[in-house]
């Protein structure tokens, strides 16, 4: 099979790109394994238009809109190996063989939580990771923090400003140093310093269960998950790349190219924080960037560090 691009992630980044695409009249190929990053969460808000809706129907609306154009082709396998330069990449894949002269990475990043038992069972639903995801569900109730590092004081004070009265900061690992309860108090927060041992789903929220015999009951625990590539080949491709503080994105430049020509990247894989609405932006931004590229491929240069 051969196209114009390939994208590689159906998501809310790679499906917005394939819709610019499909317009352009381009022989697209979207690969997919149908494991989106925010599928455990029953609602996703802050998003114009489709405030409150589940995620799974905000990507169903948006694929078929895609699907309505005849060149746009969905694959529901993962992509495993990328090689070649632009205009003669070759994409191996659990299916057929594919050639594509673009490829956009919009395959997103994968959360790995703490390995705390019961903290799975609430990922999305009271275990969260964005006030402005999910803070207004529960603003004003108890909420908690698993403490990491620097972050964790900002989010303190985000919480603390606008959300809620009563927020604890849980020091995970034992990471704050002396000064910690100074700045707690400083913000209006209750520091804990003895880490989750188990988490226990409640109606409404959870309870902790510490290490030092007492639990904490909470509307809603917000913590930083470690990521990483949600496709392992990503990190073969010799692309630039950056550390954020939970894990690695891929630096792009203008128009959301990478450090490697014709390869474009889109959503959660090129910022530290994931939010649903920059990654529709950057599909629109990419889809259209990845057409003209191929009618003028040298006003879209890959990106140059340093």
């Amino acid at each position: 099979m051969t196209v114009d691009v390939a994208i590689i992630g159906g998501s809310f980044a790679g499906l917005t790109a394939a819709l610019q695409l499909g317009r352009a009249s381009r022989r697209v190929a979207v690969f997919d394994t149908g494991r989106p990053r925010n599928a455990a969460s029953p609602a996703a808000h802050g998003v114009p238009g489709w405030d409150g809706r589940a995620p799974g129907d905000i990507l169903a609306a948006i694929r078929a809109d895609a699907a309505a154009y005849p060149t746009v082709q969905f694959h529901d396998h993962a992509v495993t190996g990328l090689t070649g330069t632009a205009d003669a990449f070759h994409l191996t894949t659990d299916g057929e063989a594919v050639q594509a002269r673009r490829v956009i990475l919009a395959c997103g990043v994968t959360d790995r939580l703490p390995p705390i038992p019961g903290l799975a069972d609430g990922w999305g639903t009271w275990a969260l990771h964005c006030p402005y995801c999910h803070g207004y569900e529960v603003k004003g109730q108890p909420l908690s923090i698993l403490g990491r590092g620097p972050m964790a004081f900002l989010m303190a004070k985000l919480l603390r400003s606008d959300w809620s009265d009563d927020v604890t900061l849980i020091a995970h690992e034992g990471e704050f140093g002396p000064e910690a309860e100074g700045e707690a108090a400083a913000l209006g927060v209750r520091l804990i310093r003895s880490p989750v041992q188990r988490a226990e789903t409640l109606a409404t929220g959870a309870r902790l269960l510490l290490a030092d015999g007492t639990s904490l009951l909470t509307a809603g625990l917000f913590l930083h998950a470690d990521t990483s590539f949600a496709a392992p080949f990503v990190a073969d491709l010799g692309l630039a790349t950056a550390q954020g503080p939970t894990g690695p994105y891929v630096k792009v430049g203008a128009f959301n190219a990478t450090s490697r020509a014709g390869i474009f990247a889109a959503g959660d894989i090129t910022r530290p924080a994931g939010i649903l609405t920059p990654a529709l932006a950057d599909g629109a931004i990419t889809g259209t960037a990845a057409h003209q590229s191929l009618l003028w491929p040298d006003r879209f240069p890959p990106l140059q560090e340093g």
